[in-house]
């Protein structure tokens, strides 16, 4: 890893006691980001690819491209708790430089439990410090818990829902 990574790493207590560590992705979590994978329940697979995905090796694979950022274009975070995986958040830039789309999956046991903020606001700092000023995500309508931490976590934000499901538009202070 690199110093640089190093520095932006973050240990953080939540409220239930439980001690995680937010960190860069790197080539090495395949592995444990399979296991996560294959650990999720069918509706943690719907929400976060907002369609119903089978828990096989091709979308495990899939699921671990999701831990490879690729240079200044994209910032891949995994949550550790001990040894295991527990989450991925990431941010791909889009063409215009300034905006990047967000993604966030945590583990089930691990939802619901204050840790989703930690996430969003490590990943919010990294897009600042690369000059992306505003975030973009869909989302599912019925992924209440989603929409809500993201009310808690972006001051500035909008939501766009028709058919299904919500744009959010969220501006980094």
């Amino acid at each position: 890893m690199a110093a640089s990574d190093t520095a932006r790493e973050a240990i953080v207590l939540l409220a239930d006691g439980a001690k995680v560590r937010l960190r860069a992705a790197r080539a090495e979590d395949g592995e444990q980001l399979r296991r996560m994978f294959f650990g999720l329940s069918d509706a943690t697979r719907y929400f976060y690819f907002c369609a119903g995905v089978p828990g096989n090796d091709v979308w495990a694979e899939r699921f671990v491209s999701l831990g490879r950022a690729e240079g200044e274009a994209s910032y891949a975070l995994v949550v550790e708790a001990g040894e295991a995986v527990i989450g991925v958040a990431r941010f791909d830039r889009s063409p215009d430089g300034r905006t990047a789309e967000i993604g966030l999956l945590l583990a089930d046991a691990w939802q619901s439990r204050g840790l989703g903020r930690y996430v969003l606001n490590q990943l919010s700092a990294e897009a600042r410090r690369r000059a992306v000023t505003a975030f973009t995500g869909y989302m599912l309508w019925e992924n209440r818990r989603m929409l809500r931490l993201a009310r808690r976590v972006f001051a500035h934000m909008d939501l766009d829902c028709a058919q299904g499901g919500c744009l959010l538009t969220a501006q980094l202070g």
